[in-house]
């Protein structure tokens, strides 16, 4: 059996399935596209989906119920706990704990060594350069529209 369910209610939805599944004897599959990059060291977990172009290095871990949208990268000896949800696109680097029940969204990227706490979201295009507190939600910078046209910039 494979839990199909996306990150609603911080993946607790799915992870409350997840567990429901288990206890009543159902084995749980993982899927790995023939397209992601996975090192043999890495690890990963039941019931979880890592779609194409994804790369997990070395010695990096993947928890059970896992998503992992397409394009994401996991450096060497990250971990990435139960139950999360990664969006397209995200790096986290080298040395990274990521613990249970987060979000990580779009182009949103993780400094190396450092721990995100339970429950976080981490949102489209954050830059965490520093460990969190449990249920923080970080937002990435939004884009500023400049008061000139585009045919006013040189050397464009």
């Amino acid at each position: 059996m494979f839990i199909a369910v996306g990150y609603r209610r911080m993946n607790r939805f799915r992870a409350e399935r997840y567990e429901r599944a288990r206890a009543m004897g159902y084995e749980l599959i993982t899927y790995v596209s023939s397209k992601a990059t996975i090192w043999p060291e890495a690890a990963i977990g039941r019931n979880c989906l890592i779609m194409e172009n994804n790369v997990v290095q070395p010695f990096a871990e993947i928890g059970n119920d896992v998503i992992m949208w397409g394009g994401s990268y996991v450096g060497h000896g990250s971990v990435i706990r139960d139950h999360c949800f990664v969006a397209s696109h995200v790096v986290v680097s080298g040395f990274v704990t990521i613990e249970p029940n987060c979000f990580l969204g779009v182009n949103s990227t993780i400094r190396d060594e450092i721990t995100i706490a339970r429950e976080c979201v981490i949102g489209a295009g954050a830059l965490i350069m520093k460990s969190t507190k449990e249920r923080e939600v970080y937002v990435g910078p939004t884009a500023q529209l400049l008061s000139f046209s585009s045919d006013r910039l040189p050397n464009l």
